[in-house]
């Protein structure tokens, strides 16, 4: 698959801070590719290098096939940009502002029918006549996004997009990006790392300035789980069952919780073999079976891991 984002050997340096140390970052076109990590971790300072608000000290930068430290007006109008503080005039009303969001930004000839598809795409149809600062921060929030994609950007970074939402407002702008993965590529930040595993393809933890890990997910929870982990709903154990687990070799260890519907075993198995079938077997042969599944390793324990390594 090809890349919409190539970071090689890149490096930013302040006075006396060194905030991104010799990164390499591969972003696939077509996916929501997670970027997470501390506050102060070197996120935003990537995602603006990227999209060319400021310079690497060094380094490697490419999008969409184009080399960006030099055809920067080439790379510009490949990327949309919703950074954590969106830049909303909230004297414009809503529809005024994305109009001229696409003036500064250099718009397609096809302005006036982007600009209705983007207006609908993020469901501001009813307050694209009404003053940006009297929305609600939903809405605001979606006129911030709207103002990423009215242009006709294929890359959408996204800083934050969640931060201070609503439950509602969060679903929405979680649906939104699902919507918009079927025609761009996202590189999604965010503290909310229950939404990076519900809804990205990749992950990317960084931490004072270094990458830590970056891949598919399930390849990077495998890293850290050095048994498999199973659940099993049972209506009830007997001691029969109990003991012949705890007699297994390939049993690592089991815990025994309470469950409304009966106990819930979490059994732990060393080994690359697959023996869901033998053990379901063995249990549904004790007791009645109610549920077998897998347990991953949640990406916030993952994330822990990675940053206290």
């Amino acid at each position: 698959m090809s890349l919409a984002i190539h970071l090689k050997d890149v490096t930013k340096v302040y006075p006396g801070v060194t905030a991104l140390d010799n990164i390499n970052l591969q972003v696939k076109k077509g996916t929501i590719h997670g970027f997470i990590g501390p506050n102060g971790a070197g996120k935003s300072t990537t995602m603006k290098i990227i999209a060319g608000l400021i310079p690497p000290t060094s380094g490697f930068v490419e999008v969409d096939g184009i080399e960006a430290l030099k055809n920067p007006s080439e790379v510009s109008g490949r990327i949309g940009l919703l950074p954590e503080q969106p830049p909303l005039y909230l004297g414009m009303r809503v529809e005024d502002y994305l109009r001229f969001s696409q003036e500064i930004n250099g718009a397609q000839e096809e302005g006036q029918a982007l600009l209705e598809k983007i207006i609908e795409r993020c469901r501001l149809q009813d307050v694209r006549k009404r003053l940006i600062g009297n929305l609600s921060k939903g809405f605001k929030q979606r006129v911030a996004m709207a103002q990423a994609l009215v242009y006709g950007a294929d890359i959408i970074i996204l800083d934050e997009p969640t931060v201070g939402l609503d439950p509602n407002a969060i679903v929405d702008v979680r649906d939104l990006i699902h919507e918009l993965k079927k025609e761009h590529t996202i590189l999604l930040s965010t503290h909310q790392l229950h939404e990076v595993a519900r809804i990205c393809d990749e992950v990317t933890i960084i931490d004072k300035g270094k990458i830590l890990r970056t891949g598919p997910l399930e390849v990077i929870q495998s890293e850290f789980s050095a048994f498999k982990t199973y659940e099993v709903l049972v209506k009830s154990l007997s001691q029969t069952l109990k003991d012949s687990l705890r007699a297994k070799s390939f049993i690592q260890g089991l815990d025994i919780l309470d469950h409304p519907e009966g106990k819930l075993l979490r059994i732990r198995v060393q080994g690359e073999d697959d023996i869901r079938g033998t053990l379901a077997r063995d249990i549904a042969n004790e007791c009645s079976l109610l549920e077998f599944r897998e347990r991953k390793m949640e990406l916030e324990e993952v994330f822990r891991e990675v940053v206290r390594d």
